[in-house]
């Protein structure tokens, strides 16, 4: 019983890699709200509200292993246990050279959280979220504008929306290769948009969130990353408008169970 339990609950989670939410935000003025968007039907739902800098994300990621979001508005880091209700713990001030930092966009992988800056130095940073001590892992050409930014969890690779690009390229969906040094284009921005700071990309769909608000940015926009072609878009839910958006893929409930479940089955085995 133990093992058709372990193999079951296993399987279950392995057959659904797909299901998910996308988490988004903006740091519009006055009341804020972080959402959970279903990524089928557009329906957002609030998971928190606030008039402070809690509220108000410049960058999110998410931590499989622990379950934890992740955002940041400027240089203070905030994270909370994921669920449909979030209770913000505010982790401290970001560092870098013993000086504080700020970050536009944030990704998470292997342990670690990395971002991005629209300011000097521009760079892809790796950020210890125990130390919040951030170090530059790769110093990318100042024509790029990478606010927007997320790992694929289903192929490790980190992407990045840019507002601007050197010639021949053009604002857009970037694969940035941190390790080898390099930025290729995947695909460009939808006609009429320039400036797309929220970024979530899963199981080969990147998510753009626009700033808003949705009277003048009324929507987001689901790309196909290998062919970079438009697949649709999701209606927006911010009313305001946001100098930053934020946004990151997080598992649906039912994987967070089979997850629980497959937990519960090891434990039970080893005993």
């Amino acid at each position: 019983m133990r093992c058709v339990l372990l193999f079951v609950s296993a399987a279950l989670f392995a057959a659904t890699p797909a299901l998910g939410q996308l988490i988004v935000g903006n740091d519009q003025s006055g009341t804020a709200t972080i959402y959970n968007v279903n990524p089928t039907t557009g329906v957002a739902t609030p998971i928190y509200s606030g008039t402070g800098p809690d509220a108000k994300p410049w960058g999110m990621a998410y931590d499989a292993a622990t379950n934890t979001l992740y955002w940041n508005n400027g240089s203070t880091l905030y994270k909370s246990p994921f669920g449909p209700v979030l209770t913000p713990t505010n982790v401290g001030t970001m560092m870098f050279n013993a000086a504080t930092i700020n970050f536009v966009g944030l990704g998470f992988n292997n342990g670690k959280l990395y971002g991005t800056r629209n300011i000097a130095t521009e760079a892809v940073y790796e950020i210890d979220p125990g130390t919040l001590v951030a170090s530059q892992v790769y110093v990318y050409p100042s024509a790029y504008d990478f606010g927007g930014l997320d790992f694929d969890l289903t192929d490790g690779k980190l992407y990045g929306l840019s507002d601007t690009a050197p010639s021949p390229n053009t604002p857009g969906l970037y694969h940035i290769d941190y390790l080898g040094f390099t930025q290729s284009q995947l695909a460009g921005y939808p006609a009429g948009e320039t400036d797309i700071d929220g970024l979530a990309v899963h199981a080969g769909i990147a998510y753009y969130v626009t700033d808003g608000p949705n009277t003048t940015q009324p929507n987001f926009y689901k790309y196909d990353v290998n062919t970079g072609n438009l697949l649709g878009t999701l209606p927006s839910p911010f009313t305001g408008s946001g100098t930053f958006s934020a946004a990151t893929w997080a598992p649906e409930p039912a994987s967070l169970a089979l997850m629980a479940l497959a937990g519960m089955g090891l434990i039970r085995r080893r005993r």
